[in-house]
């Protein structure tokens, strides 16, 4: 899919052809004075990247601003900020030069300009600091300065929309992973003795309901159940989702992967999870008879109790993922039979899953089974 951005420029625009791209601006009816022109690309490809740039500005731009001056975007996450930057200047052909780099600071940092600036990777003396008391972490202001951009730039965006990209599985990934990183959040349960998830949410304002229906059609879509709930208070929207047979998948498309502060959220959580193997019967005792080794024996191994060791040969108690893999060199099977005689995974203390291909690939990466 591409966008032809000269078919979105207004009539009565001003219009200078420059091979591949074009120059815009117009007169204003009100002093007769030219508009800051602007270099644009012909055509925009909605490729993957494009779709998780329109997801990103989405979630964290300035869209709903009825003042049309410039475009914002406001990120304290550097690798998110950074893909907006490269998003306006890979897309849209932006310059440096117009734009204004802001970091907000609460704590003092005395290389604050310089580390932004290499992180960047443009001149420090474009960027500028103000103290704030609304901010706990540096957080970057990115505006592309002038009228002519930002009326394009949403002209190209409610375009993409109109597309069917929703059928398309990458494009609609796309999305949804750059509205992740601009509005996602991962609750975190620490009732528990270790840390849980109790949720994955999309968090919106309450009238944000076009993307609301986005996020929700892509979910469906992907098989991903979700509930939807309001609160006229604080003005939220919020598209929540559960369950550990809905976060694999989410994990299976990539959806963390823009934000490495939230990836790495998950991925902590992952490592940490307590997950048990569930055998049928007959394998069970085939697996525990291989190992010719005494109940206490066993116990030592797991780091566990023989009452405990006596109860999971009865299929009472479960074994962990880590217990399994240190009986592996006193057993007769592979680690692939092992797995083709899973009933059922058990994810913390509520969650059985089937053992499936999506299962089988988040063992492997994150309990090395």
């Amino acid at each position: 899919m591409k966008i032809n951005i000269i078919k979105l420029v207004p009539k009565n625009w001003l219009i200078k052809d420059l091979g591949d791209k074009i120059e815009v601006t117009y007169k204003s009816k009100r002093g007769n004075y030219n508009r800051k022109a602007f270099v644009f690309p012909k055509e925009i490809c909605m490729n993957e990247k494009f779709m998780e740039g329109i997801g990103l500005y989405l979630g964290d731009g300035d869209l709903n601003r009825k003042e049309k001056g410039h475009l914002g975007y406001c990120s304290k996450d550097k690798d998110i900020a950074k893909y907006a930057f490269s998003f306006l200047q890979s897309y849209f052909n932006v310059k440096i030069k117009d734009i204004t780099f802001l970091v907000q600071y609460k704590t003092k940092n005395k290389k604050l300009k310089e580390e932004w600036a290499s992180y960047l990777s443009i001149s420090k003396e474009k960027i500028l600091t103000r103290f704030s008391d609304r901010h706990r972490n540096e957080c970057l202001q990115i505006q592309v300065n002038g009228v002519v951009f930002r009326k394009i730039f949403e002209l190209v965006i409610k375009e993409a929309l109109k597309k069917d990209f929703i059928n398309n599985k990458k494009l609609r990934r796309g999305i949804l992973r750059g509205l992740f990183a601009a509005e996602g959040n991962i609750g975190i349960d620490y009732i528990e003795k270790k840390p849980y998830i109790s949720q994955i949410d999309f968090n919106l304002h309450i009238n944000e309901n076009k993307i609301k229906d986005y996020i929700c059609k892509i979910l469906e879509l992907e098989n991903i159940g979700y509930r939807i709930s309001k609160d006229e208070k604080d003005n939220s929207l919020v598209v929540s989702i559960s369950n550990w047979n809905n976060y694999l998948k989410l994990w299976k498309i990539n959806i963390f992967d823009l934000c490495k502060r939230k990836k790495n959220k998950f991925e902590e959580i992952c490592l940490n999870l307590n997950i048990h193997f569930n055998f049928n019967n007959k394998f069970r005792e085939e697996f525990f008879k291989s190992l010719n080794i005494y109940q206490k024996d066993i116990a030592k191994i797991i780091g566990s109790w023989q009452a405990n060791v006596s109860r999971t040969i009865d299929g009472i108690h479960l074994l962990k993922v880590g217990q399994l893999n240190k009986l592996l060199p006193y057993s007769n099977f592979t680690k692939k039979e092992i797995l083709n005689n899973l009933d059922y995974i058990r994810i913390g203390s509520l969650t059985n899953l089937k053992p499936n291909k999506d299962i089988l690939e988040f063992l492997k990466t994150f309990k090395s089974f």
